[in-house]
């Protein structure tokens, strides 16, 4: 991993644009629910932001041609000015407190917008930048300085935020705090814009053809290359995992702060980030040892026996909690990297936007769902811990499911994945 950061230019730049975008991201992915949670303690209004934050990603689909065509830096560009230009009017805008509720639902959904098409573009443009050999360690490096972003802006949510947080959010003076937090993320997506200004697409890669002159046409070809490929029953998979964990996610709030208070959840969040950060080391060193289909099995199956134990053990045992959080966290980050790897490896070049989109389109239609379930769920469910066990529970049979399927069983090792003794393995036709 150390040689892909010295030799390779683009992809150095590429990190440090990750580097700042996870920094001001961070505090949208994190702080948003959170604040709804605290400021309305309606698990309904919950709900509906989780539902915001997904809802726009059903439409990825339609990105996709898009990014294949059109200069992946330039969407990136575009959209992190976006998402700079609307946390930088939660700073200086004078109706946060006026418009309430409703305010802070169009910012979640305007950010998410500008997300759908940033998110694919970096990912279709990681394999032009990098040779096909080190895309798992450009994965494994581009999560690690990511979550790095999201650990320090978490850290600055616990310190600034601290007295904000025991008080959720009673006194006007909370609203100060606030606005610092929003300000600071602004300025860190500030610093990722400039380093997608510096940013290059290979210019062998950039399509001059108008985007819609073949629109539909590149839209059918991505769909058929995922439903003959092994990447269509993973995406089953992944879509089903999305579901339950956007159910659970929207209920942790409240988990937390039953069992540990309000600043338990900013703990569990930072833990979760650690854990993240060590499997996306440990993968780049090592994810290329062992056969895709039984380390997606063992992770996803390992993941519900830990959410399991967490419910059981967070209460009695803190520490003890946080370590099983760490290591269902580093599991689920282990299995993503995989995941995302076989994404960027398996379909050609100029496919992978429309591969990743029509995927994140049917994770998105699950994960919106999911997020209108767990409010309803929260509602009727008197014990909060009943959804994480159901959560565990559902891990497992995932698990069972991915093992069951002959294709993904089959699957060799990541870097043996293209060649032609595999092109059997990846097709299902």
């Amino acid at each position: 991993m150390k040689d892909l950061f010295k030799t390779n230019k683009m992809f150095r730049l590429l990190l440090w644009y990750q580097f700042f975008s996870g920094l001001g991201g961070g505090v949208f992915s994190f702080f948003m629910l959170f604040s709804v949670h605290m400021l309305y303690r309606n698990p309904i209004y919950t709900g509906i932001a989780g539902f915001l934050m997904s809802a726009p990603f059903i439409f990825a689909f339609a990105v996709g041609p898009v990014i294949d065509r059109r200069n992946k830096v330039t969407i990136m560009r575009l959209t992190t000015f976006l998402e700079f230009a609307v946390l930088a009017m939660l700073v200086v805008t004078p109706f946060q407190e006026r418009l309430g509720v409703m305010f802070m639902f169009a910012v979640i959904f305007i950010y998410s917008l500008a997300a759908l098409f940033e998110a694919p573009a970096g990912t279709a443009l990681l394999p032009n930048i990098v040779a096909e050999d080190k895309i798992m360690e450009a994965n494994s490096l581009i999560q690690i300085i990511s979550i790095t972003g999201g650990i320090v802006i978490a850290i600055v949510l616990f310190v600034i935020m601290g007295d904000t947080i025991n008080n959720g959010y009673a006194d006007s003076g909370s609203f100060i705090s606030f606005e610092l937090v929003y300000g600071i993320s602004a300025g860190f997506l500030a610093l990722a814009l400039l380093f997608a200004i510096l940013l290059r697409c290979p210019s062998a890669q950039v399509n001059g053809k108008p985007a819609a002159a073949n629109y539909l046409r590149d839209l059918r070809e991505g769909a058929k290359f995922l439903r003959h490929n092994v990447l269509f029953y993973i995406t089953i998979a992944m879509v089903a995992k999305s579901f339950v964990i956007e159910v659970a996610y929207i209920s942790m709030p409240a988990f937390a702060e039953y069992h540990v208070g309000a600043q338990g959840y900013v703990v569990l969040t930072v833990i979760s980030m650690a854990g993240v950060l060590a499997a996306s080391f440990l993968v780049g060193l090592f994810g290329k040892r062992f056969r895709v289909g039984q380390l997606l099995l063992v992770v996803t199956a390992l993941q519900g026996g830990m959410r399991i134990l967490f419910v059981f053990i967070l209460p009695e045992q803190y520490y003890l909690g946080l370590g099983v959080h760490f290591l269902f966290s580093a599991l689920g980050a282990a299995s993503g990297v995989v995941v995302q790897t076989l994404g960027q490896k398996i379909p050609p070049k100029d496919m992978v936007g429309r591969v990743n989109t029509i995927s994140t389109t049917f994770a998105a239609i699950f994960v919106a769902i999911g997020a209108l379930a767990g409010g309803l769920i929260g509602n009727v469910v008197p014990v909060v811990d009943h959804i994480f066990i159901y959560q565990g529970i559902a891990y497992v049979i995932i698990g069972i499911f991915i093992i069951s399927i002959p294709s993904i069983r089959k699957l060799p090792k990541v870097n043996e994945i293209g060649d032609n003794k595999t092109e059997d393995t990846t097709s299902i036709a």
